[in-house]
């Protein structure tokens, strides 16, 4: 019998490993099977299809505080070019550098060097 943790448990384990500077990218991948496995399974106890959540409103919750004018187009904008241009472990290191937190996507991460103004 193989243990599959439920979404939670997966997501605590990933963020325990983030914060130790540890690469969860395989659990990640995981994550999103999972996640992707729920989305074509049937509801049944809920009436209601939850929407997804978007990049925008995700950075808004999880780093949004530290921006004073909110999720910007403009902020989108670069947070989206630095993820193209930079590995998560790249981003890691440089958060590391900087005395940030590792924890998060290569998004939030992206978006936290840019609010220390690292990038």
């Amino acid at each position: 019998m193989v243990y599959r943790p439920t979404r939670k448990e997966l997501l605590a384990i990933i963020e325990s490993m983030e914060a130790a500077g540890r690469d969860a990218t395989e659990l990640r991948r995981g994550l999103e099977s999972l996640e992707s496995q729920d989305k074509r399974a049937p509801r049944r106890s809920s009436r209601f299809r939850e929407e997804e959540e978007t990049v925008e409103e995700r950075l808004a919750r999880r780093v949004g505080d530290l921006f004073s004018n909110g999720i910007t187009d403009e902020l989108l904008a670069r947070v989206f070019d630095i993820d193209r241009n930079h590995s998560l472990k790249e981003l890691r290191a440089m958060c590391k550098e900087a005395g940030l937190s590792l924890s998060g996507d290569k998004h939030e991460l992206a978006a936290k060097l840019v609010a220390k103004g690292v990038l």
